[in-house]
């Protein structure tokens, strides 16, 4: 009936359906069901059906907590559901209630099935995502690096299963790192660059201090002329994300290190920009699991 426009005829069904159904269990499936299909099958999803859409999954959440408590697993079905939902009507800016409800789903399920489960895992993913939003992150590369420390929570956890549904999950996020590296690894002109590194790369980059460190970034194949160079004066970088690290520290003939960062200064390294540790590029470089949900909130 939806799909051939007979809304007002569908709508006379659906609510007949729900008044015959007996158990408030079906009722709650029911109502989820029916706002699914409406957004599926509406020929067109103004903006009054997209609100009616809301409205009906909002239902469902309410029905599922009042019939199975506020800590079910059907519970955080449904408001990710919902989430989703939003997020495909606005992409650009979702409503602010999709990042409670996410975030509620993530502590239900890290309750109830723990934090290493696929299903606990996967509620990271969109979040990360939504985290990720020009109209979340205001250009603030901090923000931007904990959307990152999400997704490297999920390549982390779901790496260390041999489980068909973790290595899906676990390609899942590192694509998604990947597309965040694309959309901000370069950062903005005169503002500072966020590094959004890969899992593995992100616990190594940790254990050093950036605030005591010479920090490059730039082009792949411009740091690797700058990682030969370095190799060649007998002093190594540090690997951290899509940047190159130099820690300073005592011990180290001072004479190569001032030599390249000449070069570099004078613009005759062509693709490589530095930045030292204190200059804030480097605040954007968090450790491992920054900015992660605990099971007690956010």
């Amino acid at each position: 009936m939806i799909r051939r426009g007979r809304r007002a005829e569908a709508e006379r069904s659906f609510s007949r359906k729900l008044a015959a159904q007996r158990s408030p269990r079906a009722r709650a499936d029911l109502i989820g069901s029916f706002a699914v299909q409406l957004f599926l099958n509406a020929p067109e999803l103004d903006d009054a059906t997209s609100a009616e859409v809301l409205d009906h999954l909002e239902r469902a959440v309410d029905a599922y907590r009042l019939v199975l408590g506020v800590d079910a697993p059907e519970v955080a079905t449904a408001l990710v559901r919902r989430a989703e939902v939003e997020r495909l009507l606005h992409p650009a800016d979702p409503a602010p209630w999709t990042d409670m409800a996410y975030e509620q789903a993530y502590r239900i399920r890290f309750q109830r099935f723990g934090g290493s489960s696929p299903i606990t895992l996967s509620t990271l993913i969109p979040m990360a995502g939504l985290r990720a939003l020009p109209s979340r992150t205001k250009g603030d590369p901090a923000e931007i690096e904990a959307a990152a420390a999400l997704l490297r929570q999920v390549v982390e956890s779901a790496g260390a299963s041999t489980e068909d549904e973790d290595h899906q999950l676990r390609a899942e996020a590192q694509e998604a790192l990947e597309r965040l590296d694309a959309a901000y690894g370069e950062g903005q002109p005169g503002g500072r660059r966020p590094q959004i590194m890969t899992a593995g790369i992100a616990q190594q980059c940790a254990a050093t201090d950036l605030h005591d460190a010479i920090i490059f970034s730039g082009e792949p194949a411009a740091l690797q002329t700058l990682r030969d160079r370095f190799q060649k004066a007998k002093l190594s970088l540090m690997p951290c994300g899509s940047m190159l690290v130099f820690p300073i520290g005592g011990g180290v003939d001072p004479t190569p290190v001032l030599d390249l960062l000449t070069e570099i200064s004078a613009g005759r390294m062509k693709g490589v920009r530095m930045g030292l540790g204190d200059d804030g590029d480097a605040s954007a470089a968090s450790p491992p699991g920054a900015g992660v949900p605990t099971p007690d909130g956010p």
